[in-house]
C-alpha cells in the first residue's frame, strides 16, 4: 500500500508506509547501525539504477517506481522488450552491485560497502519469483523446470536453516529472509 503517490509524465512515483518504518528504525539505532542501514539503502538504490539505465537505453521506461521498506520496486511500462533486452535489464542491477563490490575491494580491500553489494547481487540472483534471478530463470526455462529449481532451492535453504539451528548458529536475518522467500513463492 502506497502512502504517497505522484505522477510525473508517464511514471508514477510512490513511497510506501514500510519505507517510513525503516527510516524510523534507523533513527533509533546507534550511529554505526544507522550508517550501515543508510549505506545498504544506497546500495539498493544503485542496484535499481542499474535496471533503470538499461531499461531507458532499450527504449523502455518505468510505469511505476515505489520505495518501500524492502527496497525499490520498478514496474516497467507495457512496451515489450525483446527477451535479450529484458535479460540485460534484469542483470543490470546485479552487475552494478558486483562492479561496486569489485571496485570497493580493489580500492580499499573490501569493507561493509563491498560486502553489502556482494550480498545484494548474490541475493538478487536467487531463483525465486520476487528476485531478478527468478525472473531470469522464467525467461530461460519452462515452467516445470522453474518450479523444480525453486523447490530445490527452498529445500536447500530449509536444510541450511535446520543445520544452523541444530548447531546453535541461528541467524535472524537468514531466518527472516527464508520466511520472506517462502511467503513470496506462495503469494506472488
Amino acid at each position: 500500500m502506497n502512502l504517497f503517490k505522484l505522477k510525473i509524465k508517464n511514471t508514477t512515483y510512490g513511497i510506501s508506509f514500510s519505507f517510513f518504518f525503516v527510516i524510523a528504525l534507523v533513527t533509533i539505532c546507534s550511529a554505526t547501525q544507522t550508517e550501515k542501514l543508510l549505506m545498504t539503502l544506497v546500495c539498493c538504490a544503485l542496484h535499481e539504477l542499474g535496471h533503470l539505465v538499461l531499461m531507458t537505453a532499450f527504449g523502455s521506461s518505468p510505469q511505476e517506481i515505489v520505495v518501500y521498506g524492502g527496497g525499490i520496486r520498478i514496474t516497467p511500462d507495457n512496451k515489450q522488450l525483446s527477451k535479450y533486452h529484458e535479460l540485460a535489464v534484469l542483470f543490470g542491477g546485479v552487475a552494478v552491485n558486483f562492479a561496486l563490490c569489485l571496485l570497493s575491494y580493489m580500492a580499499n580491500g573490501g569493507g561493509f560497502f563491498c560486502q553489502v553489494n556482494f550480498l545484494l547481487g548474490a541475493l538478487n540472483l536467487l531463483p525465486f519469483r520476487y528476485f531478478d534471478g527468478g525472473r531470469i530463470l522464467a525467461l530461460l526455462a519452462n515452467g516445470k523446470a522453474c518450479e523444480l529449481f525453486r523447490a530445490l532451492f527452498i529445500l536447500l535453504s530449509a536444510a541450511a536453516m535446520i543445520h544452523m539451528i541444530l548447531h546453535g548458529i541461528v541467524s535472524i536475518s537468514f531466518a527472516a529472509t527464508f520466511c520472506f522467500i517462502v511467503l513470496s513463492e506462495v503469494i506472488y
